[in-house]
């Protein structure tokens, strides 16, 4: 596994994972490191695909699945760049 080890928020360390490793684009960086910083995330992987994003979050022990999702889809909106379609899912293993 690559990626960055760092503390978020909640005090869990996470690591952020591309699919291309830490080699990945900026945007995918910069839209892992957005998601970090919400509460309730341990880990999260984002895929980059023509006309798609895909990502994929890891949640910590103390938080739901529904609520972090939530919390995910509403800061991603704003980053959506034209028609490109988005999905946010759960990562059972990183």
């Amino acid at each position: 596994m690559t990626g960055r080890l760092r503390a978020n928020r909640s005090g869990w360390y996470v690591r952020a994972v591309s699919e291309e490793g830490t080699q990945g684009s900026r945007r995918a960086r910069r839209i892992e490191e957005a998601i970090l910083e919400l509460e309730g995330v341990a880990g999260v992987r984002v895929w980059e695909m023509p006309g798609r994003v895909e990502i994929g979050v890891r949640v910590a022990p103390s938080d739901t699945p529904a609520d972090v999702l939530a919390r995910v889809t509403e800061l991603t909106t704003a980053m959506h760049e034209g028609d490109e379609a988005w999905d946010v899912g759960v990562l059972t293993e990183m």
